[in-house]
């Protein structure tokens, strides 16, 4: 079986920039197991499959190489950008993608940006985890659980500076992963982040959309504004802006195709 397969490059800001994914266009739907197993061997740090549904609504599934995920933003901005360039939906259309993590929308607008309506991510204080220092090797200011722990510190150059033992952040069980952030100190950016996800096979996530719907409702709230740019501080570099409206938070940035092609299973 050999269906439309294409590599993407999500939330860039220039070339070589943003997460890469992969958007995989099938004909059927393959066993979970075998989309496992494609999102192995490609070895991006997530494969979004599509499939075509009813009404012009499109069925997404997200693989990173070692599970399935509920919900990631790089990836269907990917794959939004996938279905408007190779014409499968029409530019000025909405996209509604339907998935694990509810009914998601996507637009494109006007100045190429695409838009993405993502769930609100909701976080409760919690302790400093002894293994969260030492896998991080600093201390947070501040430690929010939800899906992930978010682990807030109160200079830039901390963010930018932490090299952590992914060895360690493995064994923390109670979360997918670790969102670190800062207040910016950067033009043209509210704030900075980064994400380690190594229970998932993602040591350093390169740009990540669902961190942000926790980020931004966090940030909003300290810094009292509904629009914001994030700086993810991953090798590669990603710029996420966020507004956050009514129950969602949108997210916006540029991607670019670098690969297409057919992929056999």
């Amino acid at each position: 079986m050999k269906f439309p397969y294409f590599c993407v490059n999500a939330f860039c800001k220039g070339a070589f920039s943003g997460n890469p994914a992969a958007v995989c266009i099938l004909e059927e739907w393959l066993s979970t197991n075998e989309l496992q197993n494609i999102a192995a061997q490609v070895f991006f740090p997530e494969t979004a499959f599509l499939f075509p549904g009813k009404n012009g609504v499109w069925a997404i599934r997200w693989f990173t190489p070692k599970a399935e995920v509920d919900l990631c933003g790089h990836a269907t901005l990917a794959a939004a950008h996938v279905l408007y360039q190779e014409g499968l939906v029409t530019k000025g259309n909405e996209i509604v993608f339907s998935s694990n993590g509810g009914n998601l929308r996507a637009t494109m607008e006007k100045n190429g940006r695409l838009s993405l309506g993502f769930p609100r991510m909701q976080a409760r204080k919690s302790s400093v985890s002894p293994i969260l220092v030492e896998g991080l090797g600093a201390y947070p200011d501040e430690v929010l659980i939800g899906e992930n722990y978010l682990c807030v510190f109160g200079e830039e150059e901390v963010i930018h500076a932490l090299d952590p033992d992914f060895r360690v952040l493995s064994g923390l069980s109670s979360s997918l992963g670790v969102i670190v952030t800062a207040r910016s100190s950067s033009v043209g950016y509210h704030f900075v982040s980064r994400y380690f996800a190594p229970r998932l096979g993602i040591d350093e996530d390169h740009a990540t959309g669902s961190a942000h719907c926790l980020l931004a409702p966090y940030w909003s709230d300290k810094l009292g504004k509904d629009k914001l740019v994030g700086l993810q501080a991953s090798p590669r570099g990603a710029e996420i802006r966020c507004e956050l409206v009514k129950e969602e938070v949108v997210l916006s940035g540029l991607a670019e195709t670098f690969v297409r092609g057919k992929l056999t299973a």
